[in-house]
């Protein structure tokens, strides 16, 4: 699928949003590396989670790609189990030197407008409070997400996990 962000007034050129493939795996996990945020153990689990999604469960994984040139992003988004209509957003990861661009905004609302065409609810999604995740927290707060929660000494002692919804 090919997208334009004029639309929704990003900067972004044109781009593919493409479903990921398992060749993509290893450029996702360099990337989510370069981003200087993720621990050894989130990038070997990021490894498993993108091979453990399974479409025919309904886990979206797909990559945003500028031509024909290297992967600048992607997302992994899927149903919150046991619920009617709510997702978890797992995964969004933007390289380094992309952003700023538009780029995790064009993969968010491509997210979000997927899920509003299945009648999804809401969308859950969970990060660290360190200050490394100031600039994710603030992303998810410019795009209409609310903090519900900050759950603390979550992930270790220290680092507390805030969860962001947003209502579809």
């Amino acid at each position: 699928m090919t997208v334009t962000n004029e639309s929704a007034g990003l900067r972004a050129p044109l781009a593919q949003i493409r479903a990921a493939e398992p060749s993509d795996y290893a450029a996702m996990v360099k990337l989510c590396d370069g981003a200087k945020v993720f621990t050894a153990t989130e990038l070997d689990s990021a490894l498993q989670d993108f091979a453990a999604c399974d479409s025919a469960l309904g886990d979206r994984l797909v990559v945003h790609q500028q031509g024909e040139g290297a992967l600048q992003g992607f997302i992994q988004y899927s149903p919150a189990p046991i619920t009617d209509g709510s997702w978890y957003i797992y995964w969004i990861a933007v390289a380094k030197q992309a952003q700023g661009a538009g780029i995790g905004a064009t993969l968010l609302a491509y997210a979000e407008a997927d899920l509003r065409s299945i009648r999804a609810r809401q969308i859950l999604i969970e990060t660290s409070a360190k200050p490394a995740y100031d600039a994710a927290r603030s992303f998810y707060l410019g795009r209409g997400y609310h903090q519900i929660a900050r759950i603390p000494d979550y992930y270790t002692h220290g680092d507390d996990k805030c969860v962001f919804l947003k209502k579809l």
